[in-house]
């Protein structure tokens, strides 16, 4: 299946039930870029193109899966968003003051990514990656062992590109010609709709359809009813910032 695909009829699931990001990191994002021309590669249905205009007049977007980019612009209406990817944006060159790409960088050709950043970036312009990511607890260890079980795409890391060390790495000491890394709390408090919802917008997981999908759901509700206080889950998640230049 062509990874654009790969969250076909996942888009209610998604922008119901996916974590948002924190303002810190925008208002850091903020304080390290010069101008207001920002393009959020990836946007998915929106969820990190909305927390971005709190700081910043100029954005607009790209996605790839029309049902996503469908959802998008139901939310954000007055924003546009492009039928495009990272490797083809159909921006016009040296428009752009940043590019940010949220929780997608795993599914661009790192390289023709690149090439086109440059093509669309200012002389000054910049690039953040931004990873929404949890350290290992047994909640999550429980969980992700479930989705192993039951689920044949699913990768730890980088989307099976790295483990998250690796990446980090790629990411601090390889990718970039310069870039500065930061990390914010992001608490992600899920009741069990959430989670189910959570779980079922991953690319990796089965459809309600697939003969697998009743006992994956079984075996994460009770997951979740084990770790669960006061019929909440508490994920520790973070979000950290790269934000470099080429």
């Amino acid at each position: 299946m062509d990874n654009k695909e790969l969250f076909s009829r996942k888009s209610d699931d998604y922008s119901k039930f996916r974590p948002s990001y924190p303002a810190a990191a925008v208002d850091w994002l903020r304080k390290n870029v010069s101008g207001d021309h920002i393009l959020d590669i990836g946007a998915g249905t929106g969820i990190f193109t909305e927390v971005l205009l709190h700081c910043f007049q100029n954005v607009a977007a790209v996605e790839p899966n029309a049902g996503m980019r469908e959802k998008f612009l139901q939310f954000l209406p007055e924003i546009p968003c492009t039928d495009g990817s990272g490797e083809e944006t159909k921006m016009p060159d040296r428009s752009v003051d940043l590019i940010t790409v949220a929780q997608a960088f795993h599914w661009l050709d790192e390289e023709k990514f690149k090439a086109e950043a440059v093509r669309i970036l200012k002389p000054d312009g910049k690039v953040a990656i931004i990873w929404n990511s949890n350290p290992e607890n047994a909640f999550t260890a429980a969980r992700d062992n479930i989705s192993r079980k039951y689920c044949p795409r699913f990768r730890g890391g980088h989307a099976g590109k790295r483990s998250v060390s690796e990446g980090d790495l790629f990411l601090r000491n390889e990718y970039f010609r310069e870039v500065q890394v930061v990390s914010f709390p992001n608490p992600f408090a899920m009741d069990l709709c959430t989670f189910e919802g959570n779980m079922r917008s991953r690319s990796y997981t089965p459809a309600p359809e697939q003969p697998e999908y009743a006992d994956f759901m079984k075996e994460l509700r009770s997951v979740f009813e084990q770790y669960a206080e006061n019929d909440i889950v508490i994920e520790p998640m973070e979000t950290t910032i790269y934000l470099g230049r080429f």
